[in-house]
């Protein structure tokens, strides 16, 4: 388990870290990862910075954690099998070929192909914990496919992966943490359940909106009335939906990244 000041992430869970740019999400990984000294974060119940025994166990990719330049593909390999306990060759290779990565050095690559080799890196160290900051970058619509293919694969390990593209991840999501003055951390079904659209006339709108005592997080008027998104992740169901009817409301659920998007404005 990961705990810090603000989220928890279970063990075995596939977490997305989310929040808008430079709220601080690297810095965070970094932390996890005991790259960063930093108090009120502990992995496997102990302070990671400097830790061998958390090192060994948790792995940290992305682009802006590059391998060194001069490394070729083979070499890589050869340190990996050095570095971490667990280390699976055999995946390594097999994803290497999946990937289709060159036997290039790694400065040689293209971001994309950078990025597919520390991804690759990551699965193939065998660590419980894998940390992943925004690991799809420059990638292809055919390797962002396979990314999330494999991805899935992996699922049963610990996963955090720091992302701004929630609609093609969260089908492999368990929990979102979204980082900002106010944190906000639970399972995807909180925030696709909780977030609701609700639209109609304006004032059977505030009638609903003042009965139910809903937040409102935004509001728009377009052709049809108004709609607007109301948190109700703490309010029970039934009377939401009783009250819609009455008022003549239509009530919708809304994509994971708009739940979010929307709660991190309001924030």
């Amino acid at each position: 388990m990961i705990t810090t000041r603000d989220f928890t992430f279970a063990d075995g869970l596939t977490h997305g870290l989310v929040g808008p740019n430079g709220i601080g999400k690297t810095t965070l990984l970094r932390k996890i990862a005991g790259q960063i000294q930093a108090g009120g974060i502990t992995v496997f119940g102990e302070e990671p910075f400097d830790k061998q025994s958390v090192l060994n166990r948790v792995i940290l990719m992305g682009i802006d954690n590059p391998l060194p330049d001069s490394w070729g593909i083979g070499k890589l390999g050869v340190i990996g099998k050095a570095r971490w306990p667990r280390w699976d060759e055999e995946r390594f290779n097999e994803l290497l070929v999946r990937f289709d990565v060159p036997a290039k050095a790694y400065s040689a690559l293209s971001r994309g192909q950078k990025s597919a080799v520390g991804f690759i890196f990551a699965v193939a160290s065998g660590c419980e914990v894998m940390l992943l900051d925004e690991p799809y970058l420059g990638l292809d619509t055919q390797r962002r496919e396979l990314f999330y293919q494999v991805l899935r694969e992996e699922h049963g390990r610990t996963i955090v992966i720091s992302t701004h593209h929630l609609n093609e991840v969260a089908g492999l999501l368990d929990t979102v943490a979204l980082m900002g003055d106010s944190p906000i951390s639970g399972p995807i079904d909180d925030f696709i359940e909780g977030i609701l659209e609700l639209t109609g006339p304006s004032e059977a709108l505030n009638a609903a909106v003042e009965e139910l005592d809903l937040p409102v997080l935004s509001r728009e008027t377009t052709l049809v009335g108004d709609r607007l998104l109301a948190d109700a992740r703490s309010a029970a169901t039934e009377p939401i939906f009783r009250t819609a009817q009455a008022h003549g409301l239509r009530i919708n659920e809304v994509s994971l990244e708009r739940a979010v998007m929307a709660l991190e404005e309001k924030a």
